[in-house]
């Protein structure tokens, strides 16, 4: 931890509290002009705006300056604004998309190519900095995973100028380099905003409600937009949505293994039915494979737990997984896809059409994936260029990136940032692991433990995910980031002294203090 401290200031005199009030007061005015420049940028560019528009302007207006009366705030309508939306369900929601997308409500001019979600995270960082400089102290944390998180950005960035300057088209670089960006930022954000426990319980619960709305919004457009038939579509969100979903379940699960608390327990299985219809419809067989990692996980940790519990839930489940296998396997609807997902990883032969087409599609793109990285390996191609096609491709000309991006992007970092990009991925993901586990056997029984799980499990999932489909958006890199902030921080949050609560009344028993970081198995 880095702690830039402030000079004595108990004989600080009435001049010095002057000038501080009158800093202040300056950063206030500077927001409010910022803001003004914003409205007029909307009545300059905008043109007449229907009222819905106008009203998620007030909005914007009002959350840019929550973010400057508390920073933290930033962090959370950053995560939630993000993870509301869907651009497939609502593809006017605005949030992630550039003021220049002409179908969102925020478009201005053609010009301005940046978007919301990234003026969020500038004005989070400085209102956060700006507080740092007027109180003239920043305690900036950095925790075990900073420098793997800031070496994978720096050879991200390497590969990103290496591209353009190869001839890489900067367009289509900025594109593909600017999510990933998204997650050190928001890493810094959350391992030195985030410093409480109940600040860490409010990050959690933005994210679920965010997750919620978007399963309600999903089963809104199941039976109003596609009445219930679900093959007029091949999903109805984003790629990453249902990993995204698989947190609500896993949290859910863990909230009951370690007993959190009640309202945890009871309000999170209850958010599950809505979340559940929509991850169906999503239709994405990698999702459906981490969930089973995960429940696996699941089942290890509660096996550490408590065996008894373990032997009673743990082999019915698997019996019943068995009995839906069997019942699913040939099966085409909605209820069958889980079933579909596995068959077509253990049971390639026998897996439809649709999913023999969409592995051989995926096959075909590692081979030219792995030509094109030994045709560069030490430097891969740089962001911006297209990867060698040594094997001619499906026509999938709808996906305006199918020449840069590949669907396994893990490799892809590889082949594009070069031998020092992929090993800094590797190490960066291999220590959030490390990290996550100790974290995880080191939390106290509750709420912080089951957060510490979901955000390892997260992690893993995400990964593995990312193995097999395209990971790096704008909404997963903001997810991950936040998780490995949290997987970074926790430790120092709870090693923090809490006091006791105060007693409401006199006869009340007296309480201890929450317990604080348990030790290592062995210790």
């Amino acid at each position: 931890m880095i702690d830039i401290l402030a000079p004595d200031t108990s004989h600080a005199t009435v001049d010095r509290q002057l000038r501080r009030a009158s800093m202040t007061l300056a950063v206030w005015f500077l927001a409010l002009l910022g803001i003004t420049g914003l409205v007029a940028l909307l009545l300059i560019y905008g043109g007449p705006r229907p009222s819905p528009a106008i009203i998620v302007w007030l909005l914007f207006i009002v959350f840019v300056a929550m973010i400057f009366y508390r920073p933290r705030y930033g962090v959370y309508l950053t995560l939630f604004l993000a993870l509301v939306g869907d651009s497939l369900l609502a593809p006017w929601y605005p949030f992630y998309k550039n003021f220049s997308s002409p179908e969102s409500l925020f478009y201005l001019q053609d010009t301005l190519i940046f978007s919301p979600l990234e003026i969020f995270l500038l004005l989070t960082l400085v209102s956060w900095l700006g507080r740092a400089m007027i109180q003239r102290k920043l305690d900036f944390y950095t925790g075990p995973l900073f420098w793997p998180i800031i070496l994978f950005s720096i050879f991200i960035m390497v590969g990103f100028f290496y591209g353009v300057a190869r001839g890489g088209d900067l367009n289509i670089a900025l594109w593909e380099v600017r999510p990933i960006l998204y997650m050190p930022v928001i890493f810094i954000l959350v391992s030195n905003l985030v410093t409480k426990r109940e600040h860490v319980n409010h990050l959690l619960w933005t994210v679920m409600i965010a997750i919620f709305i978007e399963g309600l919004v999903g089963v809104w457009y199941y039976f109003f937009v596609l009445k219930g038939n679900i093959d007029l579509v091949d999903r109805i969100t984003e790629h990453s949505a249902a990993i995204h979903m698989n947190t609500l379940f896993v949290f859910a699960i863990a909230a009951w293994l370690y007993k959190a608390s009640p309202a945890k327990r009871i309000i999170l299985p209850l958010m599950i039915p809505p979340v559940l219809l929509t991850y169906l419809a999503t239709q994405r067989r990698a999702a459906y494979i981490t969930l089973i990692l995960a429940l696996i996980i699941l089942a290890v940790m509660l096996y550490h737990e408590n065996r008894v519990a373990f032997w009673l839930i743990v082999p019915p489940l698997i019996l019943a997984g068995m009995l839906y296998l069997g019942t699913y396997w040939n099966s085409s609807g909605a209820l069958g896809k889980p079933a579909q997902a596995v068959k077509s990883v253990i049971a390639t032969d026998s897996a439809s059409e649709k999913d023999r087409r969409s592995n051989s599609y995926r096959d075909i793109e590692s081979y030219n994936a792995l030509v094109t990285i030994r045709s560069t390996p030490l430097t891969g191609v740089g962001f911006g260029n297209k990867f060698i096609i040594a094997v001619p491709l499906p026509d999938i000309s709808f996906f305006e990136w199918w020449q840069y991006m590949t669907h396994n992007s893990v490799v892809y970092i590889w082949m594009k940032a070069g031998i020092a990009g992929f090993v800094t991925m590797l190490v960066m993901i291999g220590l959030a692991i490390m990290v996550g586990v100790r974290v995880v056997l080191r939390m106290p029984r509750g709420d912080l433990k089951a957060i510490g799980l979901l955000a390892v499990v997260y992690i893993m999932m995400h990964f593995v995910y990312a193995y097999v489909d395209l990971s790096w958006d704008n909404q997963s890199m903001l997810y991950v980031g936040a998780m490995l902030g949290l997987i970074n921080s926790l430790e120092h949050i709870v090693d923090k002294p809490v006091p006791a609560p105060t007693k409401r009344w006199p006869w009340q028993p007296e309480t201890a203090p929450p317990a604080g970081l348990q030790p290592l198995p062995g210790e």
